[in-house]
């Protein structure tokens, strides 16, 4: 029986499991937590560095909260907007647009190095 395989390349490799390269971007940015930053006509400020991805939670301080319904689809309280976003770019080999505009410079260029070293291998 032949099994498919599994090696999708490096950016998938970084991308759906946490793993080294996702725990350095971790410890890279969770330092962060709390910095603001306008985007796109919006005030957002890092909340959250998960691993898983890795991704970074945004919440987006301009927008006016919305009602977040419980599991049943009750109303229940009001919240303001969180955007979870992929720490890399889906479409090129950087880090994601919104953070590039978040990150100060030197954060920046650590994280693409450890992008680019990793897309680079391989």
């Amino acid at each position: 029986m032949n099994l498919p395989d599994t090696n999708y390349g490096d950016r998938e490799a970084f991308s759906t499991r946490p793993g080294q390269l996702a725990q350095e971007m971790v410890q890279l940015l969770a330092p962060l937590i709390g910095i603001r930053g306008r985007y796109g006509g919006r005030v957002l400020e890092l909340v959250e560095v998960l691993a898983e991805g890795p991704q970074v939670a945004l919440l987006d301080t301009s927008s006016s909260p919305g009602i977040q319904a419980n599991q049943y689809g009750d109303p229940l309280t009001r919240q303001p907007r969180i955007l979870t976003l992929p720490v890399v770019s889906e479409v090129e080999a950087d880090a994601h647009p919104v953070l590039r505009a978040l990150l100060p410079e030197k954060t920046l260029a650590e994280l693409r190095q450890l992008i680019g070293g990793k897309l680079g291998t391989g």
